[in-house]
C-alpha cells in the first residue's frame, strides 16, 4: 500500500483499532480495563456533581493509560466476565470502544461500546477473524446515541477485510479487497474526520491509513517530509479545529513540529514551537527543572525520556508522557497541565485515552436529555 492508492472492497450487508503488546490476533491500543465490582456507581450522583463543580475545565478528562491501569467500570455496565476482562482499543465522543479478552479470542472478535458516564454497554455481533490480523479499530461517533465501529482486518493472501457496524441498523457491512502485498499492522493512534477513520502506521512502513466507513476504500496517505528520523512515541496524528489531519513530530530538543494536510498529497509544515519555553513551574511543577528529551538514547545521559502519548479529538489537547508524568498541552492557549503520574514501575505508561466525561459547566444527569 504504497502513494495515495486506494482500495476499494466490495461487499454488503452481513447479519446481525518500545509500546505495550498487542492482544492475540489483534493491533489496537493495549490498555487493560479491569472490571471490578466496586465502581463510579458507589459515589451518589450529587457528590460526583459536586466534586466535578470543583475541577478546572481540562481535569474532566479520564486518562486511561495503557498496560494494565484499571479504569473504575461499575460490573454492572460490562457484559463481560470479570475473568476474562478486555482491551481498551479507542474511545470518542464520552465512548470507549472495548476488545473482550478470554477463551476464544485470538479467534473470534468480541467489541462492546461502553459510556462511563450513564453505566451502559452494548456488546456487538461477534465476527470470526481466524487468519486474520486485526489492522484498526475505530469508533465512529453518530447523531445523538447512535455510533458505528470501523474494523479492518489483513489476511494472509495479500487481502484485506473492511467491516463496518452500526447501532442503528445492528448489523455489520462488510467489503473486501486486494492488497498490494502483505502487511504487518502496528499499533497507532486513530483520529476520526467525516467518515473517515485515519490511523498512524508507525513502523516498517510509516504511513496513514485511511479508512472511508461509508465508501468501504482503504488508502494510505504518506507521511510529510519531516527532515528527521521518525521511531515510536516522537511522532503523532490529530486533527484541526476545522477537521484537516495534522501530523506532529517531536524533535530532540524538545521543538514540537506540526504538518496540516491541505489537500490530497499536500502537507504544509506549520511554524515549530518551543516546548521547554512553554513550561512554567506553576503548571508542570518540577519537571521544569528536569533534564527532558525526546531522544530515547538521551537517557544514557541523565535525561528523562518525553513522548508522545494522545490526542484529545473533543479539546484539540495533545498529551505527553514526561518522565512518568501524564501532561497535556492545549494547542489553543499553548498552556501545560501535568495531570497525572505513575508510581507502578512494573506498568509502563503507553498510550493515553483522553475521554471527555461531561459537558462544561456540569450538569445533573437529567438535564443531559439524550444530548451527546
Amino acid at each position: 500500500m504504497e502513494g495515495e492508492e486506494e482500495m476499494r472492497g466490495r461487499g454488503g450487508k452481513a447479519s446481525a483499532r518500545a509500546r505495550s503488546q498487542s492482544p492475540p490476533g489483534g493491533s489496537g491500543s493495549a490498555a487493560r480495563v479491569e472490571v471490578e465490582g466496586m465502581g463510579a456507581s458507589a459515589v451518589p450522583d450529587d457528590m460526583l456533581l459536586e466534586v466535578f463543580k470543583r475541577l478546572s475545565p481540562m481535569a474532566d478528562i479520564v486518562r486511561a493509560a495503557a498496560a494494565g491501569v484499571g479504569l473504575g467500570l461499575d460490573h454492572g455496565a460490562l457484559s463481560v466476565s470479570p475473568a476474562c476482562g478486555a482491551l481498551l482499543v479507542d474511545c470518542r465522543c464520552r465512548r470507549l470502544l472495548l476488545r473482550e479478552l478470554g477463551a476464544g479470542s485470538a479467534r473470534e472478535l468480541k467489541l462492546l461500546v461502553c459510556d462511563p458516564l450513564r453505566k451502559t454497554s452494548v456488546s456487538l455481533p461477534y465476527r470470526f477473524v481466524a487468519g486474520h490480523k486485526v489492522a484498526c479499530c475505530a469508533l465512529l461517533p453518530g447523531a445523538g446515541a447512535a455510533f458505528r465501529v470501523a474494523v479492518v482486518l489483513f489476511g494472509a493472501a495479500a487481502h484485506f477485510d473492511i467491516l463496518v457496524y452500526s447501532s442503528a441498523a445492528s448489523a455489520w457491512e462488510a467489503a473486501t479487497g486486494a492488497l498490494k502485498k502483505s502487511m504487518n499492522p502496528h499499533q497507532g493512534p486513530t483520529v476520526v474526520i467525516g467518515d473517515v477513520v485515519y490511523k498512524l502506521q508507525s513502523e516498517e512502513d510509516k504511513y496513514v491509513m485511511a479508512v472511508d466507513a461509508t465508501k468501504m476504500t482503504l488508502s494510505a496517505v504518506p507521511l510529510p517530509n519531516t527532515g528527521m528520523l521518525l521511531y515510536a512515541g516522537n511522532h503523532w496524528i490529530g486533527k484541526t479545529h476545522d477537521g484537516r489531519l495534522c501530523f506532529f513530530a517531536l524533535r530532540e530538543q524538545l521543538v514540537l513540529a506540526k504538518w496540516v494536510l491541505e489537500s490530497p498529497g499536500k502537507w504544509v509544515e506549520q511554524p515549530a514551537v518551543d516546548l521547554r519555553a512553554l513550561m512554567n513551574p506553576a503548571t508542570v511543577g518540577d519537571l521544569s527543572r528536569i533534564k527532558l528529551s525526546a531522544k530515547i538514547s538521551d537517557q544514557l545521559r541523565g535525561c528523562k525520556l518525553v513522548s508522545f502519548g494522545g490526542f484529545c479529538e473533543g479539546t484539540g489537547a495533545l498529551f505527553f508522557v514526561m518522565a512518568d508524568w501524564v501532561v497535556s498541552l492545549d494547542l489553543a492557549t499553548w498552556r501545560f497541565e501535568r495531570m497525572w503520574r505513575n508510581t507502578d514501575e512494573s506498568r509502563p505508561l503507553g498510550d493515553i485515552f483522553p475521554v471527555e466525561m461531561m459537558v462544561w459547566p456540569p450538569v445533573r444527569r437529567g438535564d443531559l436529555g439524550e444530548k451527546e
